[in-house]
């Protein structure tokens, strides 16, 4: 299989998402339209399809069936893949909603928490386990994903102890980076920190440069 870089998967998933949500109930799609639906250019979307095989028909587009049943195989693991979270933050419990299409492959089995007043519950269906039954659960359930919403000073702690327990991809919603060696283990960094100062710093510029104009306007 050759190498996709991370970029081009995250626009093919973009892709499925407007595909079903936009566009599902045509019989085709132009690359044009994928393009103005995902803020992309039609020439990287053609280029973006090319890793799936697809080729358009002309003026007629790609067929949205075809196209769609071509994206799930390349983006969907051929059996589904059981994943776990660990720290029940109030942000993290809106990622329950991801795992509600199963046809995604993608199966949330459990959750983990040091606070005893969730530890035995369930929510949304799917029960909650003490931090200490981690290891185990793992094994048992045979977990292929881990989400990391633990506190920063516990992630690497808890990191490794998903690792030794046998995960090999991790989505880490901490803001602190992992420090893992091993080059089998697959990390997904998501810094909601960095997002929202990178807002907080464009929103700054926008309000800046809008009012140097509105000065300027004046003057005139």
């Amino acid at each position: 299989m050759n190498k996709v870089s991370e970029k081009t998967i995250e626009r093919i998933s973009l892709y499925r998402r407007r595909l079903v949500s936009e566009l599902a109930e045509s019989d085709f799609v132009l690359s044009r339209h994928l393009a103005d639906i995902s803020n992309s250019t039609d020439v990287q979307v053609r280029r973006d399809l090319m890793h799936l095989g697809c080729k358009g028909a002309p003026r007629k587009g790609y067929s949205t069936k075809e196209l769609l049943k071509s994206i799930n195989s390349f983006l969907d693991p051929i059996k589904s893949k059981n994943v776990i979270i660990v720290g029940l933050q109030n942000f993290s419990r809106s990622i329950f909603s991801v795992f509600k299409d199963r046809k995604q492959k993608l199966s949330l089995v459990a959750c983990f928490d040091i606070d005893e007043s969730k530890v035995g519950t369930s929510i949304d269906g799917i029960p909650c386990y003490h931090i200490d039954n981690l290891s185990s659960k793992i094994k048992e359930m045979n977990v292929n994903i881990g989400i990391l919403s633990c506190s920063d000073s516990n992630a690497q702690s808890v990191s490794d102890m998903m690792i030794v327990a046998g995960i090999k991809s991790i989505v880490n919603f901490t803001c602190h980076p992992l420090n893992i060696t091993r080059s089998d283990i697959y990390i997904e960094q998501i810094d909601i920190t960095a997002a929202f100062e990178k807002a907080a710093y464009y929103s700054k510029s926008i309000l800046f440069n809008a009012d140097k104009i509105n000065k300027i306007n004046k003057i005139k």
